[in-house]
């Protein structure tokens, strides 16, 4: 959850709109996303060190916490960029 909010203030901090990216920033945005949800992944499973008896499932860690990322990520992005902070 705190990578998906650091996802958003990235987003925002690092200017990812349409005004100064055009078309590519759908796509740099999405990919910014992408990297921090694959680092949340990494740390679930090797810094934490969960394995599949705790997870319940052999690839449950990468699907455990994908739509609240996702949700929290993008409603931050939205947020971030409305109040423009």
């Amino acid at each position: 959850m705190v990578l998906a909010v650091l996802a958003g203030f990235t987003n925002q901090y690092l200017h990812i709109d349409q005004a100064s990216l055009g078309d590519l920033a759908l796509y740099v945005g999405i990919g910014l996303g992408l990297i921090f949800y694959l680092i949340s992944i990494a740390v679930v499973r090797y810094v934490l060190r969960y394995d599949e008896v705790q997870l319940k499932g052999k690839n449950r860690y990468i699907t455990l916490g994908g739509g609240t990322f996702i949700v929290l990520w993008i409603m931050l992005t939205v947020l971030l960029h409305t109040i423009k902070l």
